[in-house]
């Protein structure tokens, strides 16, 4: 291998090492952003409303009076991008037993 191509190898390695760091870094971020900013924002309110309101305000689990929304999947990259599919009405009880 001529110095040349070992160059270009250990700079690709960089880059890559640098973007999964720059990946892992907000990774960590994604909970509080999630928490802080996300779910006190009007877009969430709106798009909670719109799934208690299909569901009829009750749990899908139960049966009972749901006061809460809850993920079945998280948009990964996204965060306020997913689907209301991934999304179901829920009591508090069973919100609690699900993610205890």
């Amino acid at each position: 291998m001529d110095r040349s191509t070992l160059i270009a190898i250990v700079f690709l390695l960089g880059v890559l090492a640098l973007k999964r760091l720059a990946f892992e870094i907000k990774r960590k971020h994604r909970p509080d952003y999630y928490r802080e900013t996300y779910l006190k924002s009007g877009e969430w309110q709106r798009k909670r409303y719109v799934v208690l309101r299909r569901d009829n305000w009750r749990c899908v689990y139960c049966g009972g009076r749901a006061t809460q929304v809850h993920h079945k999947k998280y948009a990964k990259i996204n965060i306020g991008k997913e689907p209301i599919e991934w999304l179901v009405s829920i009591c508090e009880n069973c919100h609690d037993t699900i993610h205890h």
